[in-house]
């Protein structure tokens, strides 16, 4: 079993390639990798028809991308039909690269939504709120709390009803469902009484504040840096100026958070282990990531910039790009030949 923080860290490089591109070959490219790793992944958890499910949505946002760039967008020069000008909004020339250019928002919306898709199948919900600094763990408690409350609700009414059928309750009419009302309404208080008293036993009480005077400057300073280098990159200033305030804005608030974190104290009864198999899926993938950041600072991945317009032509291709591209296959190939 993979590491949480690698499959969040593999997360991060895939999307940020993903993002980072308009060219349609990367990006079918990269979706063949997240089907086959979302296929073995939904077999191992014995999911059936996960592929199919992820296809149909993948085509629905093509062809919603796709109608609504081809209807409000109408530049291009390769024309199909001309709406008249007086419809509102839909008005003028119906193009091909208007379509083509929807297709490819079709298909970052769909690899990012698998992308996600293939994280909740690898990692559980308490493997995913653990990730969360702890500074926030009251509000981490409360997420977790809020995810397993329609459950235990829809189980304690099925439960209910069970009960009432049981006794004779035909469960046919409005007036029938009353009955479960109130042993479900009476049921809920006692466990949330029983869950308050939990974590008042357990220290949940205890305070951490993040707006004491030195957390809220650190926390102010640093997003006023992040804020600064976002600014002078919108505004073309030379790269390495913006680039340090970003390091720097992050850090801080990094670091803040680190801080505060640690007056956090969080029994934990099973801890994730580090293997083999973990470093070096993470070096794999922080080389990736470090050779993708100098290509994009050097500009040598011209071929992740593709636009259909004001012409269709014939994305390009660079070696380098297409070894990018066998990313979603990384956790798969080493989890098999560890």
């Amino acid at each position: 079993m993979i590491h949480s923080i690698v499959w969040m860290i593999w997360l991060l490089v895939v999307m940020v390639f993903i993002l980072s591109t308009r060219n349609p070959i990367y990006l079918g490219l990269i979706l063949v990798g997240l089907l086959f790793l979302g296929h073995r992944l939904a077999r191992e958890k014995k999911i059936k028809n996960w592929v199919l499910a992820n296809l149909r949505f993948l085509l629905t946002m093509i062809l919603l991308s796709t109608l609504i760039n081809g209807f409000f967008s109408h530049v291009g020069q390769t024309i199909l039909f001309t709406i008249p000008q007086k419809w509102p909004l839909i008005g003028g020339n119906f193009t091909l690269e208007s379509l083509v250019y929807g297709v490819i928002n079709g298909l970052v919306i769909g690899a990012l939504y698998i992308l996600f898709n293939i994280i909740n199948l690898a990692l559980s919900i308490k493997q995913l709120t653990r990730m969360i600094p702890r500074a926030f763990h009251p509000i981490t408690m409360m997420v977790t709390i809020s995810l397993t409350f329609f459950p235990s609700i829809q189980k304690r009414a099925r439960e209910i009803k069970e009960a009432q059928m049981i006794r004779g309750n035909p469960m046919k009419k409005i007036v029938d469902w009353l009955p479960i009302l109130i042993p479900l309404l009476v049921t809920s208080l006692e466990n949330a009484f029983l869950l308050a008293e939990s974590m008042t036993t357990r220290g949940f009480h205890q305070p951490i504040d993040l707006r004491a005077p030195g957390n809220l400057i650190s926390l102010i300073l640093g997003t006023f840096f992040v804020f600064s280098g976002w600014m002078m990159h919108l505004f073309n200033y030379p790269r390495y100026l913006s680039a340090p305030l970003f390091v720097i804005g992050f850090g801080l608030i990094l670091l803040t958070l680190m801080a505060v974190g640690k007056h956090s104290k969080i029994t934990r009864y099973h801890h994730e282990e580090w293997k083999p198999m973990d470093i070096m899926i993470t070096i794999i993938i922080a080389l990736y990531l470090v050779i993708f950041i100098y290509l994009r600072w050097a500009d040598g991945l011209p071929s992740l910039n593709y636009s259909p317009y004001p012409y269709l032509s014939m994305p390009a291709l660079q070696t380098i790009g297409l070894l990018f591209c066998i990313l979603p296959f990384v956790p798969m190939i080493i989890k098999r030949h560890d």
